[in-house]
């Protein structure tokens, strides 16, 4: 015998997977929106509608349904043909990004792996409790696991790099993957090498409000002048008191920038400036030597005064002059 129920259907309900609503409803266009929910609801049914009729259900023009279907195709939403358009599972299509089908079993593998798997999800985990409430997007568990195979970070440290983007108000993927590129060009792993970067990184933002201040910027420095930083800091190992004395360099400058200032401190370092002591003694002997030259330069003006030489003519013309000046008395 078949079953079945009879419902009416203005009063039955149409089905959107979660993740559609939070993960790609967000970033495509509002009429993108409603021709997908139109076309779950008729898909349901299979409804036959033409493009037109669907325009004018939707109280929109015939150009922007096809739009709208070029953004469904592009994100995998619905496959069209000339006379067929197919909703696509996208749990299944995440699920298959999530799960890779194997046809042999390698015990000693799954083994070995199983401790770094329990690591791994009750780390992602901890993110989804910490920063998402337990309502995180099935997009971000593919995201984790690229950045655990492609950056090699312990558990300990992915958890950190949500922590660093989130107490940045900056809590999406293009940011997080940004900074953790960054991380792993640091060389950074494990604990340790982030809390040794994490400590050199805030002696970076202290120099560089210092130096905003005495630059008058009125502004946080960019990413392109803390690449400055790390060089005199960490490259060339000069502390805030050599710095310091580098932007006294720059008083009297109409517009002194980060880039005069790492001539001035690339200078020093090439003359072989280590130490404040060091630039204390260079810069008294530089002084000495300048007023040595000046000194020399007035004597040398001095002594190599050239007297004029007078002529015959020259003394005729005078006696001349003297001699009308007595007549005229």
């Amino acid at each position: 015998m078949q079953f079945e129920m009879v419902k009416d259907i203005l009063l039955s309900d149409t089905l959107i997977p979660d993740l559609f609503l939070s993960d790609i409803m967000p970033r495509i266009p509002s009429d993108a929106v409603k021709v997908y929910l139109y076309c779950v609801f008729l898909c349901k049914y299979r409804k036959e509608v033409h493009p037109e009729d669907l325009a004018a259900k939707l109280n929109l023009t015939i150009d922007a349904v096809n739009a709208s279907f070029v953004i469904l195709e592009q994100e995998g939403l619905i496959v069209r043909t000339p006379n067929v358009v197919t909703i696509c599972d996208i749990k299944e299509m995440e699920l298959n990004k999530l799960y890779k089908r194997k046809t042999t079993s390698d015990i000693d593998a799954a083994l070995s792996k199983s401790a770094a798997n329990i690591r791994r999800n009750q780390c992602i985990d901890s993110i989804n409790r910490m920063f998402f409430h337990g309502l995180m997007a099935p997009s971000w568990y593919t995201a984790i696991d690229s950045w655990f195979e492609s950056y090699h970070f312990d558990e300990d440290v992915m958890v950190s790099l949500f922590k660093y983007c989130y107490d940045n108000n900056a809590l999406n993927v293009k940011y997080i993957e940004k900074v953790a590129a960054t991380w792993a060009q640091k060389g950074i792993s494990n604990h340790w090498d982030l809390e040794k970067y994490m400590e050199e990184l805030e002696k970076i933002k202290a120099a560089g409000k210092k130096i905003s201040r005495a630059l008058r910027l009125g502004r946080n420095i960019t990413t392109f002048e803390e690449e400055y930083l790390e060089i005199w800091l960490n490259e060339y190992k000069f502390d805030m008191a050599i710095i310091e004395e580098a932007l006294k360099k720059t008083a009297g400058k109409p517009h002194p920038s980060f880039k005069y200032l790492h001539g001035i401190l690339s200078a020093w370092y090439n003359d072989g400036i280590r130490s404040i002591d060091q630039l204390k003694s260079y810069l008294e002997a530089a002084s000495y030597k300048g007023q040595s030259s000046e000194a020399s330069d007035k004597v040398s003006r001095r002594d190599n005064f050239q007297q004029r030489q007078y002529d015959d003519e020259f003394y005729d013309r005078l006696n001349r002059s003297t001699v009308i000046g007595k007549d005229r008395d």
